[in-house]
């Protein structure tokens, strides 16, 4: 008798783990995903488009490092979507001082490209620590915002909020790396909105920036950041210099027309006018092969994407998923916006990828970490029936 109610409650248990992981599997957001994977597959397309002659296709070290990227990027995100988003408040400070640390390292072993120390190499892999910084970083304001009340005014909260994104936003703007600094700048101050921060204290830290500003132009920025502001305003000035990759992008724009010259047809992209076009410029080659048409079709991509990350912060059964899921969001939008403005010369050049499409292991590996938790979110949005 003991051995079969023994059977029995076995066979209860298993079946109330089965439908615990069926309600969980039941909140998945397969539209989020689908348009992730769309975005992702059509990156490594541009990159095939931009590393390879037109003739037979040939699978070459870039576009494969970059399926290899994707393929553990989507292993994780399965990873992380398995896992409780809470347990990770667990270890945010240890991730925190991690990060610090590989920021730290790169000074002493980073290696050095186009003037800028962002990577460390280990093995055949390039590790880019400050892109793992981003989301390490929504991880540890969400933690830190969200274990105090919402709407509390204490000035105290918001300088040991500006304080955690202090260290790690210099250690980024001194490799130099202006770019993902901004990102990080961005995504502090829509985590401190979103937690009930006072808008006067964003307002006084504004005005505050502005002689802080004054002086990075004077001592702080180095003389090719100096020159990219400056060449953003009057590229025809340096046209064969540090103008000329920024009228390349524009002419790439412009020979695109409505409906572009077809994948792996456009001009400037395959006759290497145009310069870094897997990475910073990849816009200006998909608006030169797909035109407007194709640049609207891949925004509205984009946007359905951006919509569903919004609606796992509306979803979000407290205020630390909340966060995270606005930390997130924010990283997102802020580069596409930024990338496709400076490939549109709206923008300076600053060096931000497009998400999910840019070659970059890092980037691609975090972002695609980063919608794991944002599943992760969504599928506990409501408790679960045991």
């Amino acid at each position: 008798m003991s051995s079969i109610a023994f059977r029995r409650g076995r066979a209860s248990g298993l079946r109330a783990i089965g439908n615990a992981d069926a309600d969980l599997l039941k909140h998945f957001d397969w539209v989020m995903f689908a348009a992730t994977l769309l975005i992702v597959s059509f990156g490594i397309m541009m990159i095939y488009s931009t590393t390879t002659a037109a003739g037979p296709l040939v699978l070459n070290l870039v576009v494969l490092k970059q399926l290899i990227y994707g393929g553990v990027g989507l292993i994780l995100m399965g990873i992380l979507a398995s896992i409780d988003y809470r347990f990770l408040a667990n270890w945010t400070w240890v991730m925190y001082v991690v990060m610090l640390g590989l920021l730290a390292l790169i000074f002493v072993i980073g290696r050095e490209t186009f003037g800028s120390t962002r990577w460390i190499d280990i093995g055949p892999v390039a590790l880019q620590p400050s892109e793992l910084g981003k989301l390490v970083m929504v991880l540890v304001l969400a933690k830190f915002l969200a274990d105090r009340p919402r709407g509390r005014s204490n000035l105290v909260r918001f300088l040991i909020s500006l304080g955690l994104i202090a260290l790690p936003f210099g250690l980024v703007f001194l490799q130099p790396d202006l770019g993902t600094s901004l990102v990080l700048a961005a995504v502090w101050v829509a985590m401190t909105l979103v937690s009930g921060t006072r808008w006067k204290y964003l307002v006084t830290l504004a005005a505050l920036a502005l002689p802080s500003g004054l002086v990075a132009w004077l001592w702080l920025l180095r003389p090719y950041q100096i020159a990219r502001v400056i060449v953003f305003l009057n590229p025809e000035a340096s046209e064969l210099d540090g103008g000329y990759n920024i009228i390349q992008a524009r002419i790439s724009m412009g020979n695109g027309g409505l409906t572009g010259q077809g994948f792996m047809g456009g001009t400037q992209g395959q006759l290497d006018y145009l310069r870094v076009q897997h990475t910073d410029f990849i816009a200006s080659v998909i608006g030169e092969e797909f035109g407007f048409v194709g640049m609207i079709a891949l925004l509205l991509v984009y946007g359905l994407l951006l919509w569903r990350m919004i609606r796992v912060a509306r979803l979000a059964r407290d205020e630390y998923g909340e966060l995270i899921a606005a930390g997130i969001t924010t990283t997102f939008l802020f580069q596409i916006f930024v990338n496709v403005g400076m490939n549109m010369q709206l923008m300076p050049v600053t060096g931000i990828p497009l998400p999910l499409i840019s070659y970059g292991g890092s980037s691609l590996v975090t972002l695609l970490a980063a919608q794991g938790i944002l599943q992760s979110i969504l599928m506990r949005h409501k408790k679960l029936n045991t």
